[in-house]
């Protein structure tokens, strides 16, 4: 890890003591937002994790910490910033090290009245890169950067609508381990931010980003969405797209999809309704340009209940995202074009009282049926409950966790993996929701990454 040594020199810890394990949550948070932010940190290795957790300012110096914690084998650590961070008197970013490999990891923050919820997964410093891509901008957007590296570090960041950029490039300096907070209409004034419709970052190191947005679509909800590195893969999928009324909801999803090349594209965009013959779409997309529109418009879809899932293939590289909204309850979540992987964690569990439930989705693109093991455990890593299923070609299975597996039935706390036995890799999303439809939050699927975890219960 290019990072570590760097960061344990700055933080003053023993490198001997620990493996050279990072995480980075890349948002500053205020003194007001930790007694209201959950972390979560689940440990999927075979040996007990000895993990700290810093509180570092926007320059760079240590606010509080360490919090020391261990995590079980197969464990699950998850805790509010006021009991990692009791005595913080500033706003700053999470940094952890730990001695085990492969550690999920994400954040959520809410308010006391339920109205809002938000949060996003924490990065690894070998998912961090120099040039990002943020692809929602819209309303009030709190763009943060944190600069993981022990060189000061100089980034660029550059606001693009429809059609391409909307303004000369915000250029800003990132002091060793620090971090950056703005507003994008602070940074760019003057530009008319409902044309805005994403951001491109780009440094001379590996940084990492995200941004927290109000006011899109609903007017009260928050919606988190972490920067994506600049690839070069040219289609991207969305295992969940809902659109029409339900009893007491009306849902709307919004699909976006970045040209993130120096020349004009074409792209096809195809709904896969639950049920239903496929619906394709073309758009040329101009350089540097992107689309943002409703499912409804997109396909000419009724006012009716549809479900189904996305696939966008281009004939340059692409970046995108899909938000999903009830426009009667008011809850909103974004979540990024993923990727497909044959293990998946979903690193919490909230269905119980007072009112939470938690759904996940799973899509299989591919020409082959997936044969699928759902396990739930428990944060001390013991089973709850398990489930198999056959999902075939090019179909989505949306559920209640619950309704997988009904032992988790009323439980808050432990996490969900999902692994299939065949090697077929899936597409997968983990949704947190209130009953009342008033605040819907995401956070992307895990990813093993050195290791293999072995379920309790394995069958």
């Amino acid at each position: 890890m290019k990072s570590c040594v760097v960061l344990l020199a700055l933080l003053v810890v023993p490198i001997t003591a620990y493996g050279h394990a990072e995480i980075f949550f890349p948002k500053v948070f205020s003194v007001a937002e930790l007694p209201t932010t959950g972390f979560v940190l689940l440990n999927p290795d075979t040996s007990l994790s000895t993990v700290n957790i810093y509180l570092l300012s926007t320059s760079g110096s240590v606010i509080s910490g360490p919090a020391l914690r261990r995590i079980e084998p197969g464990g699950q650590l998850s805790q509010l910033g006021r009991e990692l961070f009791p005595t913080a008197t500033n706003s700053g970013w999470v940094y952890v090290i730990n001695d085990t490999e492969g550690m999920q990891a994400f954040w959520l923050n809410y308010d006391a009245g339920t109205t809002f919820m938000d949060g996003a997964e924490a990065f690894q410093y070998e998912t961090i890169g120099a040039d990002q891509i943020v692809p929602l901008v819209a309303g009030q957007s709190e763009l943060n950067i944190i600069n993981p590296n022990f060189t000061a570090t100089p980034i660029t960041i550059r606001l693009f609508g429809r059609d391409g950029e909307l303004a000369p490039a915000s250029s800003r300096q990132l002091p060793i381990a620090g971090a950056l907070q703005a507003q994008a209409s602070v940074m760019f004034p003057g530009v008319d931010m409902s044309q805005a419709r994403y951001l491109r970052i780009q440094s001379g190191l590996p940084i990492a980003s995200t941004v927290l947005i109000r006011g899109f679509l609903v007017p009260i909800e928050s919606a988190v969405i972490n920067g994506s590195n600049v690839g070069t893969g040219t289609s991207m999928s969305f295992p969940h797209v809902i659109n029409g009324a339900l009893t007491g909801a009306n849902y709307t999803t919004v699909i976006g999809v970045t040209n993130v090349s120096s020349a004009t594209q074409s792209v096809t965009i195809t709904l896969n309704p639950d049920g239903g013959s496929p619906i394709s779409i073309n758009r040329t997309l101009p350089a540097n340009g992107a689309l943002r529109e409703t499912a409804l418009d997109l396909f000419g879809l009724p006012t009716t209940f549809q479900g189904g899932w996305v696939n966008v293939t281009g004939t340059a590289p692409v970046a995108g995202f899909a938000a999903y909204a009830d426009i009667v309850g008011g809850a909103i979540a974004v979540v990024p074009a993923g990727d497909s992987q044959t293990s998946l964690f979903f690193s919490h569990i909230a269905d119980g009282p007072p009112q939470w439930q938690t759904g996940v989705a799973l899509l299989n693109a591919g020409s082959d049926s997936a044969l699928v093991e759902v396990y739930a455990m428990t944060p001390s890593g013991a089973l709850i409950g398990k489930t198999t299923l056959s999902l075939s070609p090019g179909v989505k299975l949306a559920k209640v966790i619950h309704e997988l597996i009904p032992e988790t039935r009323g439980v808050n706390g432990g996490f969900v993996f999902v692994r299939t036995t065949n090697n077929v890799p899936l597409y997968g999303i983990e949704l947190f929701y209130t009953e009342d439809l008033k605040v819907l939050s995401n956070v992307a699927a895990g990813k093993l990454s050195g290791i293999n975890f072995v379920p309790p219960g394995s069958f």
